[in-house]
């Protein structure tokens, strides 16, 4: 009835949990929903007046299929300005989210069997987009001891004649970790040793906590650039996740491969979000600041509380909004949770409280929680989370 291809991929592992909650909710119960992965702040005031702006000129037809110049430009700018990396409008593409903008790169660049590195955990979509596009995942073990982030050796033991790229997330989602210049440096060296491609998604980048340190590989030399293609976009930084904008920066060449897939697919993104987005990343960056105070609030909070509770451990965010949790020793210590799994369906029902488990990021015995939302909300998820752990046994 469907293609092997399609057959041989599952939904999101967050579709069970989110099903659940929405059911839940719809009978009246006030669920907590820790799940999401987006800011729940508005989108700021001068970003929607751009919209309504684009509208009332009727900035409502086709553009470009690789979006318009303006925009293209501005990325182009803000790359020059923030990281010292030239790149043109030619290199530049941008899409219906950095979703959509990382399997575009993957259906452009991916031959049938070509393997895809993917450190462990990783973000839940990255190894079905790889088999859409015909290849394999190549799952990366790496360890917490280096908060997750692969090293050269790991690397380098997953090279095979069949390698294309390597797919990394900084800030990762679902750690929070990221990576320094050294780490970075690896990879890169690597990738140009090794002639594959680094395919860096960096939609986090402006999310960074506590004197935290942010490097985007484009900062690192224009001899890399053939081997970087770095997805970013809107929709964290400027809580514009609905708008449905996202960017590759990359070789002209494969910029030219993704045209082309997507003159058969979506064709351009939303004319008016590009306008919308245009603005965001021309105008003031003071929303961005604030913004990102808040989160950082909410992540010291959730940090200074997850530290009291002994009986579990984290990987302590730098980036993103995300917590990665360590369970191991309930799942060890109370015979009514078999797997993260167990936890986290146990936890929705019994303390209405929606988490994600970690196999689905590819780690057993940990689950993530998002500090996308409110203070009071973390707050009583927490109250709730305490008194389940609590009662179990």
């Amino acid at each position: 009835m469907i293609s092997s291809r399609i057959d041989n991929i599952t939904f999101s592992g967050t579709m069970e949990i989110a099903a659940r909650t929405i059911e839940l909710k719809s009978k009246g119960i006030d669920v907590i929903d820790l799940c999401v992965g987006e800011p729940d702040l508005p989108t700021p005031e001068h970003i929607k007046k751009a919209a309504f702006e684009a509208i009332s000129a009727n900035k409502t037809k086709y553009t470009l299929n690789t979006g318009i110049k303006e925009l293209r430009t501005a990325i182009a700018g803000k790359y020059l300005k923030e990281y010292n990396a030239e790149y043109f409008p030619e290199e530049i593409i941008v899409s219906n989210g950095a979703k959509q903008s990382v399997f575009n790169v993957l259906q452009t660049i991916i031959n049938n069997n070509d393997e895809v590195l993917i450190p462990k955990p990783f973000y839940v979509s990255y190894p079905h987009m790889v088999r859409l596009s015909g290849g394999v995942p190549i799952f990366i073990e790496t360890k917490r001891s280096n908060n997750f982030n692969p090293t050269k050796e790991e690397i380098e033991k997953n090279i095979s004649s069949k390698t294309k790229a390597i797919i990394i997330c900084n800030p990762n989602n679902p750690t929070g970790s990221i990576f320094t210049k050294n780490e970075l440096l690896d990879i890169l060296n690597l990738a140009m040793e090794k002639n594959i491609f680094v395919i860096a998604d960096e939609i986090y980048e402006k999310l960074i906590y506590n004197d935290a340190e942010f490097i985007s590989v484009a900062s690192l030399g224009a001899k890399y650039k053939n081997h970087i293609i770095i997805i970013n976009g809107v929709s964290k930084t400027y809580a514009m996740t609905g708008w449905r904008i996202g960017y590759a920066l990359a070789p002209k060449q494969i910029v030219n491969g993704m045209n082309k897939f997507q003159s058969h697919s979506t064709s351009n993104a939303c004319t008016i979000s590009q306008y919308a987005a245009l603005t965001a990343l021309t105008y003031s960056q003071v929303t961005v600041e604030e913004q990102r105070k808040i989160f950082e609030k909410r992540r010291n909070f959730i940090c200074s509380t997850l530290s009291e509770m002994e009986i579990i451990s984290f990987v302590e965010p730098s980036g993103a909004f995300y917590c990665f949790i360590d369970i191991s020793n309930l799942i060890e210590k109370y015979t009514s949770i078999d797997n993260s799994k167990d936890f986290c369906l146990k936890l929705l029902h019994e303390a209405n409280v929606a988490t994600v488990p970690g196999i689905e990021f590819g780690l057993e015995n940990y689950i993530r929680i998002s500090y996308a939302k409110s203070m009071d909300e973390l707050k009583e998820a927490f109250v709730r989370i305490k008194k389940f752990i609590q009662n179990l046994n």
